[in-house]
């Protein structure tokens, strides 16, 4: 008759396997925590952000417009569809994301803040910060989200590639640079206080000027398909679209250094599914 038997575990060894096992259920346990554990205003705050994306139908467009400086090297872009936030950033939304990683809110760090509120499009953060944001405002919808790349920024704010001036209800804007009913750098209303353009977003002309995808580079005078100046070239800056401008600003591009945090440029997200956000 056999008689089983086993061999007693060292004791070092089992104290060893009982520590590993506390590290693993407590890492576990804060994962679970980190990406679970929002209150109920959190988690509706989230709905409403994943709520406010525009589908915008893919399709061609003839980008950049001749006489505009940087822009005037016109082409053909053929666009995938998407979606992309009606309204920008606001400081409420980018509070949402700080609180929730433990990092230093903008109102603690930027004196630029008191005469706002949340509900002004969020500013003085890097590029790096923006494409954090909507990167982790992806992983808590479980969606592909970024920062819109120069084509998608356009082709959206001209309502899928109308010739207007500007994005808005009637592609024009006031013509009084300084008069109070103009967002001036997205600085005098919170966001969504105008009219939206014909695909319902706001604020891409006369609200903050927004970080883009992009490096600053000239444009490739030749057709493309969902294009993307994605290696910096000869510029070491990130294109910025929407500056406020009296004529075109649909058309108008800026540029930043992308670890710059000392200006009122703000941005929106865009999901980049090819069918409406369910």
């Amino acid at each position: 008759m056999e008689h089983g038997y086993h061999v007693m575990e060292p004791r070092n060894n089992r104290k060893m396997k009982q520590v590993l096992y506390v590290i693993v259920l407590v890492f576990l346990t804060h994962s679970c925590t980190s990406q679970h554990g929002l209150t109920p205003e959190q988690q509706a705050h989230l709905e409403q952000l994943k709520g406010n994306f525009v589908f915008v139908e893919g399709g061609a467009f003839v980008m950049g417009k001749r006489g505009i400086p940087q822009a005037s090297s016109v082409h053909e872009v053929t666009l995938d569809s998407y979606s992309i936030s009606k309204y920008e950033t606001t400081f409420k939304d980018f509070d949402l994301y700080t609180t929730t990683n433990g990092l230093d809110s903008i109102a603690n760090r930027s004196r630029d803040y008191k005469d706002m509120g949340p509900n002004f499009g969020a500013a003085f953060m890097t590029w790096f910060a923006a494409r954090d944001y909507c990167i982790w405002l992806g992983k808590q919808l479980q969606l592909p989200i970024d920062l819109p790349t120069e084509a998608q920024w356009e082709y959206a704010a001209r309502s899928r590639g109308l010739d207007v001036q500007h994005a808005t209800n009637n592609g024009e804007i006031k013509s009084t640079l300084g008069a109070k009913d103009v967002n001036y750098g997205g600085s005098r209303v919170e966001v969504g206080s105008y009219p939206p353009n014909p695909l319902g977003i706001y604020d891409m002309s006369g609200g903050r000027p927004e970080w883009v995808w992009d490096w600053y580079s000239s444009y490739n005078e030749k057709p493309v398909t969902n294009p993307v100046q994605d290696t910096l070239k000869w510029s070491k800056n990130k294109v910025t679209r929407g500056w406020h401008t009296l004529s075109n600003s649909v058309y108008g591009r800026g540029k930043r250094l992308p670890h710059f945090d000392k200006d009122i440029v703000g941005f929106r997200c865009v999901c980049n599914q090819k069918t409406v956000i369910n």
